[in-house]
């Protein structure tokens, strides 16, 4: 009896046994959650209405009222389209503090009358977004109409523009191909703003929703062949032009010192449709190394994107690269340790089990995934894996199963072979040539706290190696 309460309670409620809140911290945390609202709300209705002449003039008077204080003109475009998505930031990491592990789950009442839910209601089940929930489709659907309505905005304000220029027919047909390709590089800076939000493994927002990164993948998928589709167009629309105009050499190898330089414009592009390219579905199913070692060109994407456009403008998408970046910093001081492998076999179905030596650092829970690295296949690569040891096994181990699948996975069962047949001759061979695993873990991810508990009955459906999850 005492040994099956010690392994009942941790699947329990914390009601029981965590302090209740007190009422200040739910007050304080309210308003926190009230104050984060208004500054999304008010900032994603800014970013609709800035491709019209209203959200141009707001711009424009924010800009006469800021760029005279110390933040300068560069700060105050930095401060309206970087700034709200920082205190947000900001404002989570405290709510996350005060709420700290107060997670309290009550069983799900059974209701009589079926519920809608926005979030898990799926919509579209067949498609090119694969399952869309009715709130992902709410999304896409609102994502659609912002397109077309910047499209049709700015091409209003480009027509005003060129209402100002006294030119020729022809001339006038160029700039306006070149104003129309300026306006697709900023719907695509716009829809860049978001593009990094949702591959922050570890971000504050994702945790602050309770939206785990792997779901929210699909959100930087989706915003990627949105974002390379406007930039491309950007980039057709300036060498049309260059092309009528017979100057297309001259000016795609133009740097300026001062202004909008061409070349790393172009560089920035060609190393976006790489990424853009390889991260299509059959290219990233049936070569993933590839896509893998491709996406790495994120870096020069992002900093030729700066030198091309400049401090003002590149403020616009920095406040989501500054956490993404962040979020890296902290998964590489967490990962760069190495664990023990305590134990690795070949089961006979072909899967490999390795068991783990779980860091200080790494509470999970059961449907956990970590990602795992192997230096002596790749000091790039990792690989997430669902963990398959329960959390009531011990503190001190973790274990994940692995079919092998690809040239990763069939490299560590060559390599588990290898240590296998040293171990059964390791009279004949030196300390130093004997093969070794040297392996690090980062994570956990996934829900932070067992959700499923909440749920009186509950119905597992796997297949293959998908099962692993289960055994947690």
């Amino acid at each position: 009896k005492k040994k099956m309460d010690e392994y009942e309670t941790p699947l329990l409620s914390h009601k029981e046994s965590s302090p209740p809140s007190s009422s200040s911290s739910t007050v304080l945390k309210w308003i926190l959650k009230v104050v984060m609202s208004v500054i999304f709300v008010a900032w994603v209705v800014f970013l609709l209405m800035y491709p019209g002449k209203l959200g141009d003039g707001l711009l424009t008077k924010w800009r006469a009222a800021t760029s005279n204080t110390l933040f300068g003109i560069t700060g105050s475009m930095f401060l309206i389209f970087s700034g709200p998505i920082l205190i947000i930031a900001v404002l989570a990491s405290l709510y996350l503090i005060i709420s700290g592990d107060e997670k309290v789950f009550h069983k799900k009442k059974i209701s009589k009358f079926p519920r809608f839910r926005l979030w898990t209601f799926p919509l579209l089940v067949d498609g090119p977004f694969g399952v869309v929930s009715a709130a992902e489709f709410l999304g896409i659907i609102i994502f659609s109409v912002f397109f077309l309505w910047a499209i049709y905005a700015f091409t209003l304000r480009n027509l005003d523009l060129l209402s100002l220029f006294h030119v020729l027919p022809k001339d006038r047909s160029i700039l306006l191909l070149e104003v129309t390709g300026l306006r697709f590089g900023m719907i695509g800076l716009l829809c860049m703003v978001f593009l990094f939000l949702p591959v922050s493994r570890g971000s504050l927002l994702l945790r602050l929703i309770d939206v785990p990164f792997e779901h929210a993948t699909r959100y930087h998928v989706w915003l990627g062949h949105i974002t390379m589709a406007f930039f491309s167009l950007h980039g057709l629309c300036y060498v049309v032009g260059w092309t009528i105009q017979g100057r297309l050499l001259e000016l795609i190898f133009e740097w300026k010192a001062i202004g909008i330089a061409v070349l790393p414009g172009v560089i920035s592009l060609v190393a976006g449709l790489l990424m853009w390219v390889t991260s299509l579905n059959t290219v990233r199913k049936h070569y993933f190394e590839l896509f893998f070692y491709t996406h790495q060109l994120y870096i020069v994407f992002v900093v030729l994107l700066a030198l091309h456009v400049g401090d003002y403008i590149f403020s616009i998408v920095a406040g989501g690269i500054f956490l993404f970046i962040l979020d890296r910093f902290l998964r590489f001081c967490q990962s760069r340790r190495t664990v023990h492998v305590i134990s690795a076999k070949s089961l006979p179905c072909g899967t490999l089990e390795l068991v783990l030596s779980k860091p200080p650092n790494l509470p999970y829970n059961a449907l956990s995934f970590v990602f795992l690295q192997v230096r002596e296949l790749s000091w790039l690569q990792w690989h997430p894996f669902s963990v398959s040891s329960s959390p009531l096994d011990g503190k001190h181990h973790v274990a994940v199963l692995i079919k092998v699948l690809g040239g990763w996975t069939a490299k560590l069962r060559d390599q588990l072979s290898k240590i296998y047949e040293a171990g059964n001759q390791n009279q004949l061979l030196s300390p130093q040539s004997y093969p070794k695993l040297t392996a690090c873990v980062e994570g956990p991810y996934g829900h932070e706290s067992p959700y499923h508990l909440a749920y009186e009955n509950l119905v597992l459906i796997a297949g293959g190696i998908g099962i692993s999850p289960f055994f947690a």
